[in-house]
């Protein structure tokens, strides 16, 4: 009788992931693998970018050198895991993870925004997954508040209640309901901005690559990208949600600031390189901006000496429209484990990025 087939060696994943998440995120991604029917043998590399260097990826404005000389070094265990990595979950990666991890397919990105994993990745024929559609809903959610907050009035009314005074005269609130609101990237961000924007009667107009494979649920119409300027007078706030490329670099700077209606909102969740915050800040001063609402920025964190921080009606926050809370990391996970399935059966991945494109 021929002897019983070996079982295949498991699949060896590699998390980099910051150190204090990674361990939890680990345990996950080996029990779904299980209930999934796949082997796979999880190892940790607890690995960081530093701020300065995650960016510099994301621009290519700096030298490989130079990044190699600033990034934070590897430990030998942390190289040992990486060298027999077949495919691997990051949310940051060493610009030569390549070489490190020569048996390496593909890699699973944390976040929709995958611009400093490109430049790592790109021409090396290891395949890129983004988890575009992950945070539609919470970003969604954060848009929606923001815009709740500005159109209500919330900051006076809070700051009456802080001050003990009653002075109902002093807050104006104004009504929600049949105002227009544009979103730049009808992705799943963006289409998620529609659907919750629907439900307070707001009219949503997209702006998407192709216009001309129609408009995704909750848009009343959609433009391209060549159409922008001609639609942001119609809109009484301009959420961006696009993703960071060549193409949409600057995307909204003094011309298309001063193409909004006066008293506008401009929201931006996306990613800093997208609007020139100094046009942003000159506008807010001269009122033709009405608000402005950043939860990302061209550098991370912001310093204190930025003047978006004493520009009135800013609405700023560091980069927490979706988080590493516990139901998102799950759902990454659960993306992980069937992009995996995908690369054995020799089929797509889910949301594979177009490295030349940049999404």
């Amino acid at each position: 009788m021929d002897a019983a087939s070996p079982e295949p060696a498991p699949v060896v994943a590699a998390v980099v992931f910051p150190e204090r998440l990674a361990p939890g995120l680990a345990e996950d991604l080996g029990r779904r693998a299980h209930d999934a029917g796949l082997s796979l043998d999880v190892r940790l590399v607890g690995w960081a970018d530093d701020p300065a260097v995650r960016r510099a990826k994301g621009r290519g404005d700096r030298s490989q050198a130079w990044i190699r000389a600033h990034e934070p070094p590897l430990r030998d265990d942390q190289r040992a895991a990486l060298a027999d990595a077949g495919v691997a979950l990051a949310s940051e990666i060493p610009i030569d993870l390549v070489a490190l991890a020569p048996r390496l397919r593909f890699v699973q990105a944390t976040s929709a925004g995958v611009e400093p994993l490109i430049g790592a990745l790109k021409g090396s024929g290891v395949r890129l997954a983004s988890a575009a559609g992950l945070s539609g809903a919470k970003v969604a959610e954060f848009v929606m508040a923001r815009l709740l907050q500005v159109w209500a009035d919330l900051r006076t009314i809070e700051a009456l209640q802080r001050g003990r005074r009653w002075a109902p005269d002093e807050v104006t609130t104004e009504a929600i309901g049949g105002r227009s609101v544009l979103v730049v990237g009808t992705g799943g961000i963006g289409e998620a901005v529609a659907r919750r924007a629907q439900a307070f009667d707001l009219r949503c107009i997209g702006v998407r690559r192709r216009p001309e494979l129609g408009a995704p649920a909750g848009f009343a119409r959609v433009v391209g990208p060549g159409d922008l300027g001609a639609v942001l007078p119609e809109a009484d706030a301009v959420v961006i949600a696009a993703p960071a490329t060549a193409r949409t670099a600057v995307l909204v700077g003094p011309v298309q600031l001063a193409a909004m209606r006066r008293g506008a909102v401009l929201v931006n969740v996306a990613r800093g390189s997208l609007v020139d915050e100094d046009a942003v800040v000159a506008a807010l001063h001269s009122g033709h901006l009405g608000a402005a609402v950043l939860d990302v920025m061209r550098n991370e964190p912001l310093s204190r000496r930025s003047a978006l921080w004493r520009a009135p009606n800013a609405y700023l926050s560091p980069h927490i429209a979706n988080d590493w809370r516990p139901e998102y990391l799950d759902a990454v996970a659960e993306r992980f484990v069937e992009n995996v399935a995908r690369d054995a059966r020799g089929e797509p991945l889910r949301n594979e990025v177009d490295l030349d494109e940049g999404y």
